[in-house]
């Protein structure tokens, strides 16, 4: 009985380890496609690629002008997780230089189906 147990509890422990997804990286390098379609609430991994640092990088929810995230110098091969709330069209701006021209990449935040 103990070893039917012991079997159930290391089966179930696979089946949560695997259940941990690690979030998806999005690189800032503009070479994929755009927009890109992530869904809602799921971790995404922004990730500064260049051999340089990147200035003046926003988040912000297109037609509103409000800034959801701004980080002043995003430092090569530096990081972070975010997550969307709300679903719709996004934009990530960022300068190669200070004051410099913003490129931007656009993500479509859907609504995931539950299944």
């Amino acid at each position: 009985m103990r070893t039917i147990f012991f079997c159930l509890l290391l089966v179930l422990g696979i089946f949560v380890s695997f259940g941990q997804a690690k979030p998806r990286m999005i690189s800032l390098d503009l070479s994929g496609q755009s927009p890109l379609t992530i869904y809602q609430n799921s971790e995404i991994k922004v990730s500064n690629t260049f051999q340089t640092n990147l200035y003046d990088l926003t988040i912000t929810k297109p037609p509103l002008p409000k800034e959801i995230l701004a980080v002043s110098e995003f430092i090569s091969g530096q990081s972070f997780i975010l997550a969307f709330s709300g679903v719709g069209t996004y934009e990530i701006c960022f300068s190669k230089e200070k004051n410099a021209v913003q490129t931007c990449l656009n993500l479509d935040v859907l609504k995931r189906i539950a299944a």
